[in-house]
């Protein structure tokens, strides 16, 4: 009799308090059968990466550089194969345009989530289809921020936005952005999807903005401080493209570069703040794809059910409002957790490899060049997570343009998407997964050998530096294949 009551009240309980705007995030509600066994999905992407690993190792030579003359090295110039300014300055324009919409939608349309504009044009067009585009086009972001438009554009009515009134501490680092990163991710994931409280969000972010560009000027902010312009960086870094300012000042470079090529320049002042951003990539995106599934939700409930079970009998409804609080802690604070969950892992492998290659080393520095290595491991499981969602809800965009506002309005003449139209083939979805889970980890092996070559001396010390972090993108990869198969909770 308990134990079918603790199982009924452990379903009850993950049902009531999953969050509503979770649902945005499960494409099916029957669970999907692999079309092939688990184990060897497993297995073949294991065996991926312990052979990249055998060749990079069979293959490398000795390092041409010592850990002195590393830091001298000119990497190889990029070829620019454009320069101009207008088509820059329309996107400029049109990116303050977007946030515009965002911001009058969400204040003055209707609280629909799934009529406004606001909600589709922000998190999904944004923060996935924009960053996923940024993978090929490189950080056209640092261009075209909206914010920072605004702020060039106060500099050209003669309010100095470029001096730095107040010195920024270097010991703050990235932190603030690190910060605001888990406001971003604490929003999406645990308040309703409302456009007014999203439009109130990125009201009070501008006036931060402001002030903040006012107070140590607006290079620094940028750089430091934006969390938009920090995320669109590092996923960029991959990108085969890049971009800078003319010697003149009044057009942009484009330049064609090896692809991975910008994840150096990005960690070039990088500390343990920017590995924790990096890490919460990682470690958020996890999360999301874990904390509604019945293994998370049981954690929680089995243990707790059955230590205070004396204090309710067989009353589900007291048990469910004595625990329910503690069960929001536990899910909130998992996530503030989890990028400092993955940095002990990280820095238990970075302590092996230093060991095994007798390196003497500093882990703090182990652990910063070592970090974009990471970077198309995260952007791999961003992606893997999210794109089924992109092509989803990208469906509805035009006819969301058309009634911005949802005051029924039909201004480009669309019609509403069919409600029971084809849904995606789940299993080219999990193929899909499978394959970009391999690519990304693929990716973060061969940067990380390119790491290593670059700051050990040895071939050897290269080579056995390199077991553990393999130990651990294996153990990752495991872990990302295993959660996709997870069925949800509620």
């Amino acid at each position: 009799m308990v134990r079918g009551s603790l199982g009924r009240l452990l379903l009850t309980c993950s049902a009531c308090l999953v969050p509503v705007s979770a649902s945005a995030h499960a494409l099916a509600a029957t669970p999907y059968v692999l079309p092939v066994p688990f184990w060897l999905y497993v297995y073949a992407c294991a065996a991926v990466l312990v052979v990249t690993f055998g060749v990079l190792g069979y293959f490398s030579t000795t390092p041409a550089l010592t850990a002195d003359s590393a830091s001298r090295v000119t990497p190889t110039p990029a070829r620019v194969v454009y320069r101009g300014l207008w088509p820059f300055a329309v996107l400029r324009l049109g990116a303050v345009g977007c946030l515009l919409v965002v911001l009058v939608a969400g204040l003055l349309g209707t609280g629909d989530p799934g009529r406004n504009i606001n909600t589709l044009l922000f998190w999904v067009v944004f923060l996935l289809g924009f960053a996923y585009l940024s993978i090929f086009i490189g950080d056209v972001y640092s261009i075209i921020n909206p914010w920072r438009v605004i702020a060039d554009w106060l500099e050209r009515l003669g309010i100095d936005l470029s001096t730095q009134r107040v010195r920024y501490p270097e010991a703050l680092g990235y932190w603030p952005a690190f910060v605001f990163y888990l406001m971003l991710i604490w929003l999406e994931l645990f308040e309703l999807p409302r456009p007014s409280l999203l439009s109130s969000v990125l009201v009070l972010y501008t006036a931060i903005t402001i002030v903040g560009v006012f107070l140590i000027g607006k290079e620094t902010w940028f750089r430091r401080c934006d969390v938009f312009g920090v995320f669109f960086r590092l996923i960029a870094a991959l990108a085969p493209v890049g971009y800078a300012r003319a010697a003149e000042g009044s057009s942009w470079l484009v330049r064609v570069r090896s692809p991975l090529a910008g994840a150096r320049a990005v960690f070039s002042d990088a500390d343990l703040s920017l590995v924790l951003i990096v890490l919460f990539m990682l470690s958020s995106t996890t999360y999301d794809a874990i904390y509604r599934t019945i293994l998370w939700t049981g954690l929680f409930w089995r243990p707790m059910l059955w230590a205070f079970q004396p204090l309710w009998g067989s009353d589900l409804a007291k048990a469910q409002s004595l625990l329910e609080g503690w069960f929001v802690v536990y899910q909130r604070g998992s996530l503030l957790l989890s990028p400092f969950f993955y940095l002990m892992f990280y820095w238990v492998a970075l302590w092996c490899a230093r060991v095994f290659a007798r390196s003497t080393i500093p882990l703090r520095q182990l652990a910063r060049d070592f970090a974009y290595a990471l970077i198309p491991i995260g952007v791999a499981y961003n992606v893997t997570h999210y794109y089924p969602l992109l092509i989803v809800e990208m469906r509805s965009l035009l006819w969301r343009a058309s009634d911005p506002l949802g005051w029924g309005w039909n201004l480009l003449n669309r019609l509403p998407p069919v409600v029971d139209s084809p849904g995606l083939d789940m299993g080219v979805v999990w193929h899909t997964q499978v394959l970009l889970i391999v690519v990304g980890h693929f990716a973060g092996a061969c940067l990380a050998h390119m790491v290593a070559m670059r700051i050990f001396p040895t071939r050897k010390q290269v080579v056995l530096s390199q077991l553990p972090l393999l130990v651990l993108m294996v153990g990752l990869t495991v872990v990302g294949l295993w959660i996709l198969s997870l069925p949800l909770a509620g």
